[in-house]
């Protein structure tokens, strides 16, 4: 189960939740009235951003590079300024693939990954006015709130919506506040990190034994979202794995386009072992250089 490909993006949205409402409380604590909104999404959009640009540009060079198309119609087609344009302002659903690339390929787009994005600056949107409602209402009414709403949208399109794309929708915002304010209650309440460990194991045995009832969507985003915290906040705190640079965000960005290529050029058809190699190589070479040369050139200097 764990293996499932979902845990890691739910994970994510949990470690983020952590994150983004640390990064905003200091913007709160260290300014005041707008400079705060602006100190806060200045840093956001530079963390996301630069290198978000960078992976679009490096999409479009594959498809530029598998396109059956010569490389002046490629670059002048309609299809190519829509990728781009809709691409850039995060709305990756609108235009998936570019005109003639990867037409041997199972899967034609050349980042599967990007839909996540938008969802995360959503979230970034609502900390504001969770960390307002934290303050004047409670974080333990307002997490209860959103969590109970975010599991009966993904309820409402998993059981009771029959129509297209029902799964689709349930895993777009709201469907994964319900572990983002899972991440952003845990920092709020520091005190309640010792216990962080003892909700993993307890989640983790009623996960198991509601796998196939309703109720597992109640409990699926405690388990996960406290599972990912505990190991991220407790277990392995003191590994220092950003000393090199902090290529998680390059390695989600492009291990996608990376595939594609592999797959396009037949090199998972000749060997899969050294496919996976290359894979690793390539990928965690694209995001050491994403780090050193893109992202960390546009972090605020107390981010």
């Amino acid at each position: 189960v764990l293996l499932d490909t979902s845990f890691p993006v739910k994970g994510f949205f949990a470690i983020s939740g952590f994150l983004i409402m640390k990064s905003y409380t200091t913007s709160y604590k260290n300014l005041s009235g707008l400079k705060v909104y602006q100190d806060f999404f200045k840093k956001r959009f530079f963390r996301i951003f630069p290198a978000y640009f960078g992976v679009i540009l490096f999409c479009m060079v594959i498809g530029a590079y598998t396109s059956s198309l010569g490389l002046f119609d490629f670059i002048q087609s309609y299809e190519t300024v829509r990728y781009l344009f809709y691409n850039i302002i995060f709305l990756n659903f609108m235009q998936l693939t570019l005109p003639m690339a990867l037409e041997n390929n199972a899967h034609k787009f050349l980042n599967g990954s990007l839909w996540t994005i938008k969802i995360e600056i959503m979230l970034y949107c609502c900390i504001p006015l969770i960390f307002y409602l934290f303050r004047k209402l409670g974080s333990g009414i307002i997490s209860l709130i959103i969590f109970l709403v975010s599991v009966m949208w993904v309820y409402f399109f998993n059981s009771m919506y029959d129509g297209a794309y029902a799964r689709e929708i349930s895993l777009q915002f709201p469907g994964q506040l319900s572990y983002f304010i899972f991440g952003a209650y845990f920092f709020i309440n520091k005190n309640f990190l010792f216990k962080v460990k003892r909700i993993a194991i307890i989640s983790s045995i009623f996960f198991f034994l509601t796998i196939d009832s309703d109720i597992n969507l109640i409990i699926e985003p405690i388990f996960f979202s406290s599972i990912v915290i505990f190991f991220s906040t407790q277990a392995y705190k003191n590994l220092n794995l950003g000393r090199y640079g902090d290529i998680s965000y390059g390695i989600y960005l492009y291990h996608f386009p990376v595939i594609q290529l592999l797959v396009f050029m037949g090199l998972f058809e000749f060997n899969k072992w050294v496919a996976l190699f290359i894979t690793l190589a390539l990928t965690v070479s694209m995001a050491f250089f994403s780090w050193h040369f893109i992202e960390k050139r546009f972090l605020h200097k107390n981010s």
